[in-house]
């Protein structure tokens, strides 16, 4: 018996699983981290997203849903990973990598995961999520390695201690790791660590079937009727909500209420039924068959191998290429449905021909400002590195292939035209008398924001990196809610000398200097000084003057990943009082210590516990005078040092707020990292 129907003809290196047991079904989804963008094709290497129904034997149904592992695919992930709180993933890597390897490919998928949980507005006690996603790790290949098998019969491993270990020390306060690595031959269906693996899989089921509300006759008639509604809803299987609920009302029963239909809706969605696509940026959207747009449509468009043309290479299709994919499909509508979903953009000054960025072949090209610009002295630069700050591993997501979208989109939409250029992992475009070039750099761990333009022009070089900056914030916000990330800034002269390797200044540099009263910073690498004007604003005076330096923002500029995270460090008791409740004696606030101390460190009851820390930022807030500066410096002085470096390592380091003097004139332009086609707008035409 294979761990699940097909797997026989996978070639598992390293992907991520996830069960989702609902009443009578559950999901599997896989993922599979690959070093090449354009892995060699293989035949029978799973193709996008594979969604099959199976059974595990002496487990149950499952609705299997196996993610490829080639990168080509990963724009399309976020609409459909980590989106069922009844999910357990299985996270599958190979014994045959290196053990850095394989950490690092756990933490890739992990991380990945984490990513897609937005935060809670409200924070828990310590920082917990209120419904963790459950992990479970699988090593593969053992018998290739040649593990040693226990006086039981099971392999063991030497280091499934320490690599659990690292794991759960990284994301053990947002996703629930079973506290058992299962290392098997998934071949010997058999054998005892496979028999192992169904007894826990069957535990995790049981758990959380049980909470699961029992299945009505409204949704077993849903169920019945669905084949239906699929053959007569067209060529595209997508169904706007309010759709869905008028085709049951009218069809199946007329009293029933959105609100229980909802909780329906999901029961199905967690069966693999249908999949609810959400977003906070777009209405719900009711995916009628799953296989249709995982399978057959990404599958084919996003696998398209070997291209015949010049334009092919650049990610750039026409129409009809697109149609013969997908004959069966009304390519028009479908086209706008993945512009939704930031996987192409319609060149709206040549409709014919759509960008896919992910399909982009070219590479090194126009990477660097050398060799094209013939006025170098007069030219100011300035740029940004976005990186994630916890957790050193590539974005998931595609997040970059997202970001080509957008601009590609931003780009096609301005009446001037402004020219852009794209490569495999670079964008190049010019607007409004600047230029600017982003690349994905670091091995995918960061993306790097390069400006420059005319030195009498140093406002609109600013103007033009906060918007490509805040594009990508925008991006990642709705993309990747529960990434957190932060800017390091580049040297300006190190840029408009193209001195390589650049020196990068992090935000505990700022604040380090601003600490000491200084304005510069020394770059090590050219052995001088940066005033922070020339590195945060291109040297543009009136900009900088009209900004705060890191310390001097309000506290109430917190994200709440940061805030989260604080919880986690202060909310539990310290042996030596050096805890949450010492910083709010500190702060003055000592009514909330008494508010938050009833259970004097413990959380015995079952229920939900607010973090005191959370609330403790919540109401210092209302003070003008509170600032990241003085929380830092507390918390100093409390002897918590972790906490003061982690905000010195994830704030921002300047925030300005403009007035409509180009700002605004640049933002109308760009949806701001949104696709002007919601999906819900699309599927309802």
């Amino acid at each position: 018996m294979n761990l699940y129907p097909g797997c026989e003809n996978v070639s598992v290196r390293s992907r991520s699983m996830m069960f989702e047991p609902s009443l009578t079904k559950g999901v599997l989804e896989v993922f599979s981290p690959s070093n090449n963008s354009h892995s060699t094709s293989d035949d029978q290497s799973t193709k996008a997203i594979d969604v099959q129904n199976g059974n595990i034997n002496g487990v149950g149904d499952f609705s299997v849903w196996e993610f490829a592992g080639n990168p080509v695919y990963y724009c399309s992930y976020d609409y459909f990973a980590a989106n069922d709180p009844t999910a357990v993933h299985v996270v599958v890597f190979s014994l045959e990598e290196p053990y850095e390897t394989q950490l690092n490919q756990v933490t890739f998928w992990l991380n990945f995961l984490k990513s897609l949980i937005p935060p809670e507005e409200l924070t828990a006690f310590g920082g917990k999520i209120k419904n963790p996603l459950r992990v479970v790790l699988v090593a593969t290949h053992a018998d290739i390695v040649n593990l040693p098998r226990a006086f039981g019969g099971e392999f063991g491993y030497d280091k499934d201690i320490s690599l659990l270990k690292e794991v759960r020390s990284r994301f053990g306060n947002d996703l629930l790791i079973s506290d058992r690595l299962f290392v098997l031959d998934a071949g010997a269906s058999g054998s005892k660590d496979i028999k192992l693996l169904r007894n826990h899989l069957q535990e995790l089921r049981n758990l959380l079937i049980s909470a699961c509300p029992p299945m009505t006759l409204l949704c077993e008639k849903i169920i019945s009727t669905l084949p239906s509604w699929r053959k007569v809803n067209g060529p595209n299987q997508l169904m706007s909500w309010q759709q869905f609920v008028f085709d049951v009302q009218e069809q199946i029963n007329p009293l029933i209420s959105e609100d229980d239909l909802r909780e329906i809706a999901f029961q199905l969605h967690s069966m693999g039924e249908i999949n609810i696509m959400q977003s906070e940026t777009i209405q719900d959207v009711v995916l009628l068959d799953p296989r249709w747009l995982c399978t057959s449509v990404l599958g084919k468009i996003l696998a398209i191998e070997n291209p015949k043309a010049i334009h092919h290479y650049r990610g750039r299709y026409r129409i009809e290429e697109i149609q013969s994919l997908v004959s069966d499909s009304d390519v028009d509508e479908l086209i706008q449905i993945l512009d939704a979903m930031d996987i192409c953009a319609r060149d709206l000054s040549n409709p014919t021909m759509i960008d896919i960025p992910a399909l982009i072949k070219t590479n090194g090209l126009n990477r660097s400002w050398t060799g094209d610009d013939e006025e170098d002295e007069v030219l100011v630069y300035g740029g940004v590195r976005i990186v994630p700050v916890e957790h050193l591993t590539p974005f998931p997501c595609g997040i970059f292939h997202k970001l080509q979208v957008n601009l590609c989109r931003w780009s096609h939409q301005k009446p001037e035209g402004d020219d852009i250029r794209l490569w495999t992992n670079g964008i190049k475009l010019s607007h409004g008398g600047a230029d600017v070039m982003i690349l994905l750099v670091n091995h995918g761990q960061g993306i790097e924001v390069q400006v420059r333009g005319l030195d009498t022009e140093k406002m609109k070089c600013y103007l033009l990196l906060d918007l490509i900056c805040s594009i990508i914030d925008n991006l990642i916000a709705t993309t990747l809610p529960g990434l957190l990330t932060v800017k390091y800034y580049l040297s300006p002269q190190q840029l408009r000398e193209h001195h390589e390797p650049i020196m990068i200044y992090q935000p505990r540099d700022f604040f380090r200097a601003q600490t000491q009263k200084e304005a510069s910073l020394a770059n090590t690498m050219g052995g001088y000084k940066e005033s922070f004007n020339s590195i945060l604003t291109f040297g543009c005076t009136d900009v900088y003057y009209q900004g705060n330096l890191g310390m001097d923002i309000h506290i109430s500029e917190m994200c709440l990943l940061t805030r989260r995270k604080l919880s986690r460090l202060l909310d539990p008791p310290d042996s030596m009082g050096k805890d949450w409740c010492l910083l709010a004696m500190n702060l003055g606030l000592t009514d909330l210590v008494a508010k938050y101390s009833t259970n004097n460190g413990t959380l015995k009851e079952v229920g939900f516990h607010p973090s005191p820390t959370s609330a403790l930022i919540q109401e210092w807030s209302g003070s003008p005078e509170s600032t990241i500066g003085i929380l830092i410096t507390k918390l100093r002085e409390l002897g918590r040092r972790d906490a003061a470096d982690f905000l010195m390592k994830s704030s921002a380091v300047f925030k300005v707020i403009l007035e409509a003097n180009g700002q605004e004139a640049y933002a109308s332009s760009c949806n701001g990292g949104t696709s002007y086609n919601s999906i819900s707008s699309v599927v309802s035409r």
